[in-house]
């Protein structure tokens, strides 16, 4: 066993899981009905994660989702859970030995107890399953990660705690449990940066420095392996994420020029977003914020999705229309040729983070009214009235439309009136 490896953390003493009262009903009663079937099949079964990490820190409620570890094969687990829980199902397994179930509305992920082999580092892990629970606690992250509880059906507990992670996630500070660990997944300084910014945690001083010295290995990710940081990137944007201090953090400790964006942010207007938008907005509005050259290559270099490049280009047309709005008179058909067919998350997020009031007040006009107009007459009707079928139509309606929105006509008799006027002009 490693040295940096303690006993059991003895100061935490014992302690009963279930009588936490951060711990909700319905994730003690689930945590409970699995220690019985762990119980039941002999196995052992170990609370890890955010959860732990919550219940040292007692907050009045603990709102993460647990995740189990087991001592053998989390499929196996899983199996004897769904058969003997009734209100247990499964969602998802994987070939990484892990699985994931909801017993009521409780999502819990399992993991086999493993450890960790990266060659090259940087790679995806070749993994090994073991049977000591503090062995497995190695492979973790960060100090804070790296606790663990024994699950038992009465809830009698004591945590483990090999790096004195109590200490750390008390006193808030994130600290890479061995030198090496950034070098071998590098995805750790980006899910570092979100740690730190949702909860108010610092980068203890030796932590910055391996940030610093594995930089380039971050950045060769982005050639290698694309698609895996872009999947740790995208949790970046996540409504219950700090996106400010996240930007801000990236920013600090150069992990944003690694993925190739070569701007600095202090901008606290993420802030500025409603909980309830999505990520596709705050991405919007991150792009928006952006030099323009840095929004395109990075959807590139990442490989993004199609919906998030095509927010990014959006982006773009927003941003000319934007500066026109700044500089010029624009009217509003323009306002609304140039809007209409961009995506509502691009529209909201430029309303949401703007500090130039002629262009907030300009996109929130088109958002709130232009948008909406539309002629009360259609094609059918169109026909109705005499215009054949063809090129003409689609004219006539656009004709329509210009009418509404300059305020040159109002009603449906005035339209008719128009297209009648039209026909009778050839």
């Amino acid at each position: 066993m490693p040295d940096a490896i303690k006993s059991v953390d003895q100061d935490e003493g014992n302690f009963n899981l279930f009588a936490n009262p951060g711990l909700n009903n319905e994730v003690a009663r689930a945590l409970r009905a699995i220690s019985r079937v762990a119980c039941a099949n002999a196995t052992k079964v170990y609370l890890v994660g955010g959860t732990v990490r919550e219940i040292v820190s007692n907050p009045a409620e603990i709102t993460t989702s647990p995740d189990i570890t087991v001592i053998g094969d989390a499929a196996t687990f899983t199996d004897a859970l769904t058969a003997n829980i009734p209100d247990c199902e499964l969602i998802a397994t994987s070939q990484h030995h892990t699985a994931k179930v909801k017993i009521n509305n409780v999502l819990i992920d399992i993991a086999s107890a493993r450890t960790d082999t990266y060659d090259p580092l940087g790679s995806l892990p070749q993994i090994t399953l073991v049977d000591d629970i503090e062995l497995d606690l190695t492979r973790r992250d960060f100090t804070i990660n790296a606790m663990a509880i024994l699950l038992n059906p009465d809830g009698d507990s004591t945590l483990i705690d090999p790096f004195n992670g109590k200490h750390d996630t008390r006193n808030r500070v994130l600290r890479a449990i061995k030198p090496e660990s950034f070098q071998e997944d590098p995805l750790r300084m980006m899910r570092g940066i979100r740690l730190a910014a949702r909860y108010g945690y610092r980068f203890d001083h030796r932590t910055q420095s391996l940030i610093s010295q594995a930089l380039d290995d971050l950045h060769r990710m982005t050639q290698h392996s694309p698609q895996r940081v872009f999947n740790e990137f995208k949790l970046w944007f996540a409504s219950h994420e700090n996106l400010d201090e996240i930007i801000k953090l990236a920013s600090r400790h150069v992990l944003l020029k690694s993925l190739g964006i070569n701007t600095d942010f202090n901008s606290s207007s993420f802030n500025r977003i409603p909980a309830d938008e999505p990520d596709l907005t705050r991405f919007a509005a991150f792009a928006y914020l952006l030099p323009p050259e840095n929004s395109s290559s990075l959807t590139k270099r990442l490989v993004m999705p199609s919906d998030w490049t095509e927010i990014s280009k959006d982006v773009a047309k927003a941003r000319s229309v934007a500066q026109r709005c700044r500089h010029d008179q624009i009217t509003d058909i323009e306002l609304y040729r140039l809007l209409i067919n961009l995506q509502p998350n691009v529209i909201r997020s430029i309303i949401h983070i703007e500090h130039d009031n002629p262009i907030r007040t300009r996109f929130q006009d088109f958002q709130t009214r232009l948008r909406h107009i539309k002629s009360q007459l259609n094609g059918d009707d169109l026909i109705a009235l005499g215009v054949k079928q063809g090129p003409m139509i689609g004219n006539l309606l656009d004709e329509l439309l210009t009418l509404l929105i300059e305020g040159n006509t109002s009603t449906v008799e005035e339209e008719r009136q128009h297209i009648l006027n039209r026909l009778n002009d050839g």
